[in-house]
Parts: C-alpha cells; structure tokens; sequence
C-alpha cells in the first residue's frame, strides 16, 4: 500500500523508543495519526511536535495490557478520525536480565503487550481494511526474534511469536487474494 496524505494510522507505542520517529516519518507524509501509549503528556508533547495546519494528530492515552484496552483505542480512533488505512503495532516492552528472576507479572505484561494486544488491534482492524480491499498493518518485531538473543528470553520469545504470526497473517492474506497486506520490522 503506498502512504498518501490524507491517509490515517494508529501508532502504538508512539511516545518513547522508536515511536517518536514513526510519527515523525509519517506526519511528514501528511498522514492523519492516532497515536497511541499509557502517557498522554509524553503523547501529547509528541503531537504538538509534528502539528501541521489540516493534519490531524491526535493523542489518545490508553493501556493496551488491558484485555478491553485495544477495543477502546479502535473504537475512539474510528469515532474520532474514521477508517484506519495503517496500523502500527509498535508498543513493546524490553525487560533484559536472568529469565529465573522474571516475576510472574513481568512474563504476564511482556506477552500481554508485546504480543496479545498487537493480535488484538490487528483482528480489529482487519474487517473494516478486507471490507475496503485496502489497508497495511505493521508489526514491530526485533532481530531477537529472528535468533537467540541472551538474556532477554522472554522478549526474544513474544518477538520470535511476532515474527511468526506476521508471517503466517501475510500468507494467508495473500491467499485469500486481499489487497490488505502484513509487514514485520525487525531492527
């Protein structure tokens, strides 16, 4: 799918790491953007930064660990800006150290974000992208889950699932004949 001004994107993880520079790519493009973290200050002063009069960037704060947190975005940002044409599943957590003293809660948050609600928000936005014949989805996925990485077993596992899930959701895209198309990024 080819970016043209005017069209819209939900960013995750919008507002550290390599989000900021996705919005920055993308705004400059003339796309609409939602973007999407827990911090709607640090979102915020991330919009402000790439504001053009006529384009619209809107900050929406939400916690996609949350099971009704990726329903809540889709829904605020299709009543907000309509119909998504790009959804940028970049929000992820990084946590390195030894996997024995992983707490119960760090494996729950790091699968919950970096791999449940990136499934989530695609399923979201898939019928409305299939009905339309149009639409791209990326998936941020890393080169810890191309390869063994130490020490970030549990990151290295949700970014190897990433990889596998785009792949497999590409494929079957492809098969089905659509127009909707999967990327994974793994730097």
């Amino acid at each position: 799918m080819k970016l043209e001004p005017g069209h819209t994107a939900i960013i995750t993880g919008a507002s550290r790491g390599i989000g900021p520079h996705i919005v920055e790519a993308m705004a400059k493009r003339g796309l609409h953007l939602v973007l999407a973290a827990r911090d709607y200050n640090a979102l915020e002063q991330v919009a402000q930064t790439h504001r053009q009069p006529g384009q619209r960037i809107i900050a929406m704060p939400v916690d996609l660990t949350r099971r009704e947190g990726p329903l809540e975005l889709m829904k605020r940002a299709r009543a907000t800006v309509g119909s998504v044409d790009v959804l940028v599943n970049n929000a992820g957590l990084f946590s390195p150290g030894y996997f024995e003293d992983t707490t119960d809660d760090e494996l729950d948050q790091m699968v919950a974000l970096n791999v449940t609600s990136l499934m989530r928000l695609t399923r979201l936005a898939m019928p409305d992208m299939l009905r339309r014949n149009t639409g791209h989805i990326v998936n941020m996925g890393s080169l810890a889950g191309l390869g063994a990485a130490a020490f970030v077993e549990t990151y290295s596992a949700t970014k190897h699932a990433v990889v596998g899930f785009s792949r497999s959701l590409r494929a079957s895209l492809q098969q089905r004949k659509s127009k909707v198309s999967v990327s994974v990024v793994c730097p």
